[in-house]
Formats: C-alpha cells, structure tokens, sequence
C-alpha cells in the first residue's frame, strides 16, 4: 500500500481533477443555454422567412446545441468518475492512517514499558538482575502481544468498515497487492479463532468434570473406612465368643 504522503497527495489529486471538470461543466452549461438561444432564434427567422439561408441557419443552430448536449454529457461522466476516486482515494487514506496509528500506538506502549522496566530494575536486587530481566522481558512481550492483538482487531473492523464504501471493492487490492494478501490473511485468522471458540467451553467442560470425579473417590474413600471400621469392631466379638468357650470347657473338666 502507498505511503501516507503519497495518498494524501492522490487525494489532492483527486480533488483537482474534480474541481477541474466540474468547472469545464460550468463554462458547457453556458455553451449550451447560448446555443439554445440562437436555435431558438434561428427558428423565429426561419417561421417568418422561406429564405434557404434561414433554414439552413436553424440546422446550424441545432447542430450547436446537440454537439453542447454531448459534450455535457461526457463531462457529467468524467465528473461521476472523479467523485468516485476522490471517494476511493480518502477511503485508503483513512485505512493508512489506521495503519500508523497501530504503529504509533505500539511504540508508545513499548516505551512505556521499556521505561517501567528500568525504573524496577534499578530497585532489584544485583543478586537477582539476570533473573528479573529475563522474567521482565517475557512478560512485556506478552504484554505488547496482547495490546498488538486489540489494536490489530480494531484496525481489522475499520478496514472492514471503510472497505464496504468503496465504489469498486478492487481499488483496495490494486492498490497494493501485499496489503491485500495481508487483510485476507487476518480474515482467515478470525474466522479460525471464531471456530475454536466452541473449543474452550468443552476444556471448561472438562476442567469441571473432575469436581465430580474427586466427590465419588472421596465417597468410596469414607465407605472404605466405614467398612475397615466394622471389620474391627466385629473382630472383638469373636474372640469373646471364643474366650467364653474356653471358660465353660475348663468349668466341664473341674466338675468331673
């Protein structure tokens, strides 16, 4: 895509051109009510005479105006063509100016960043300088990839926008191919993150299901020691029993 100058320029262009023909439209217009007059007067002449010359004068007449008639009608299409790169030629401007307000942005925020990070790092430990540099940098390139993320998507709707006015859909794309490719490319990013969407819900699905799981393992666990529990208290019983059979056994014999 052009630069920013060179499209301010076309707009300028654009808008001379403009101006150029609806002027040249102007001095037609009078070409033409001048010659409309003359026919008109050459057709009172020629009502009142039967002269060849008078009648040959209002075919002159009407020639004029017919040929003022044509050129008019030229000039309206040029005009209707002008208006419609001017139109076109703002539109990319505006797309332009998009541009380097997400570059303008980033470099503001990267030095906003950088300088926050300095001003903490003088307040590090030595000890921990390497460490806290490489945490640092990590998290600022997250950052800036985030803030990228927003202004990219911003920058993509009014692309959108503004694209959707332009008279020929084409011009955005002739104007500079890679530009193209790039906007189609992001389009298909969208629509990609678009169709992963359902994606997280079942991860989240997923991330709950096991709230569940931990209950039952938890409840087999309580049984488990219910159960060991009972086992243990069962197993007294049956030693009483058998004590108490030996003290009847031993009482049988001293009796006899």
């Amino acid at each position: 895509m052009p630069g920013k100058t060179q499209l301010s320029d076309l707009v300028k262009k654009a808008e001379d051109g403009l101006r150029r023909v609806e002027g040249m439209i102007d001095r037609e217009r009078k070409t033409l009510s001048e010659a409309k007059k003359k026919w008109e007067s050459a057709q009172a002449k020629a009502k009142a005479s039967t002269r060849a010359a008078e009648q040959n004068a209002v075919k002159r007449a009407k020639a004029a105006v017919d040929k003022a008639n044509q050129r008019l009608k030229t000039l309206r299409g040029q005009m209707d063509e002008g208006r419609a790169n001017l139109s076109d030629s703002r539109v990319l401007a505006k797309i332009k100016a998009s541009e380097v307000a997400v570059r303008q942005k980033l470099e503001e925020r990267a030095s906003a960043l950088a300088s926050r990070t300095e001003a903490d790092l003088a307040k590090a430990v030595k000890a921990f300088e390497q460490r806290f540099m490489k945490r640092r940098a990590i998290e600022d390139k997250n950052k800036l990839a985030d803030i990228e993320k927003s202004l990219q998507a911003k920058h993509r709707q009014a692309v959108k926008q503004l694209a959707s006015k332009l008279n020929d859909p084409e011009v955005l794309q002739e104007s500079a191919a890679p530009g193209g490719r790039k906007q189609k490319a992001v389009v298909k990013k969208t629509t990609a993150g678009k169709k992963k969407a359902p994606g997280k819900q079942a991860t989240a699905k997923k991330a709950v299901a096991p709230k569940g799981a931990m209950k039952k393992k938890a409840a087999k666990k309580t049984t488990a020691k219910k159960a060991v529990v009972k086992k243990k208290a069962v197993a007294p019983k049956r030693v009483a029993r058998k004590a108490s059979a030996k003290k009847a056994a031993a009482k049988a014999k001293t009796a006899n």
